[in-house]
């Protein structure tokens, strides 16, 4: 939907506020060589700015001026909004089984197994690179995720 859509491009837009929002990983930040970063301000706080992106513009007007009126009505559906799409991307990522473990959207690009699986799915959720992105790692998020390295080979280890 295009109000998905805008939720994305919003995330894509404000990565502080992302990475607060769905709680920083000490992992992730020694991966990219910053520190964790921590929100002095509410979820709410960002939820609303997302509702803001989301519904001020919306197609629909009836929608739009329930936003301009009652701005606050409009967080909880973006709260179950996140909550719809966690239940998505982990759908898709069990399709993927122990496939796409841990590897980022462009390692599985890399794979012509996994790219044709992933290809043929994108129509029905085109969100799940950019969330795979900001959620692989994040077991709050993926629940599918193993800690695993990929290329790890255990029976070799045991020998």
């Amino acid at each position: 939907s295009a109000r998905t859509s805008r939720l994305i491009a919003w995330c894509k837009a404000n990565d502080d506020a992302r990475i607060k929002l769905f709680s920083d990983s000490v992992k992730d930040a020694k991966e990219q060589g910053r520190k964790k970063k921590q929100s002095a301000a509410p979820k709410e706080t960002y939820y609303s700015q997302l509702a803001n992106a989301i519904f001020s513009n919306d197609e629909d007007p009836e929608v739009r001026l329930l936003f301009q009126t009652k701005p606050g009505a409009l967080i909880k559906p973006v709260q179950t909004r996140f909550g719809t799409l966690k239940r998505k991307y982990n759908e898709f990522n069990k399709s993927l089984k122990q496939t796409g473990a841990g590897l980022t959207y462009d390692e599985l690009q890399k794979n012509p197994q996994t790219k044709t699986l992933i290809d043929s799915q994108l129509d029905k959720f085109p969100w799940w690179p950019d969330l795979h992105g900001w959620w692989r790692t994040n077991p709050a998020y993926n629940t599918v995720f193993s800690t695993a390295d990929p290329g790890q080979n255990y029976e070799s280890a045991a020998l």
